[in-house]
């Protein structure tokens, strides 16, 4: 399987961002492999992240704030949400969203 083709699979109907179902979401990756403009707004955040992932959705959302809590049953993970952006793929928009995971 390829490095960036790494996701949860069958997993994915178990996993929610603050309550809300995922479409998609990425494995967790080493912080290293983000853009340094995202880990620049972590620094600057003061939030300690060794790691990222995206979340993935069918419509925009509107997180109340930049704290958030990623769920995958009854595992809870808190999360900081770094940044978001609309893709379009195959004829179709996805909203995506990098959350650092938080130490």
């Amino acid at each position: 399987m390829d490095f960036y083709e790494k996701h949860y699979g069958e997993l994915t109907p178990y996993i929610s961002l603050d309550g809300i179902p995922v479409y998609a979401n990425g494995m967790p990756t080493d912080i290293c492999f983000l853009g340094a403009k995202f880990k620049k707004l972590i620094k600057k955040s003061g939030v300690q992240c060794l790691t990222y992932m995206n979340a993935v959705f069918e419509k925009p959302q509107q997180f109340e704030n930049k704290m958030l809590e990623w769920k995958l049953r009854t595992d809870k993970t808190d999360v900081y949400l770094i940044g978001s952006t609309k893709l379009f793929v195959k004829g179709k928009y996805f909203w995506v969203y990098c959350m650092g995971i938080i130490e």
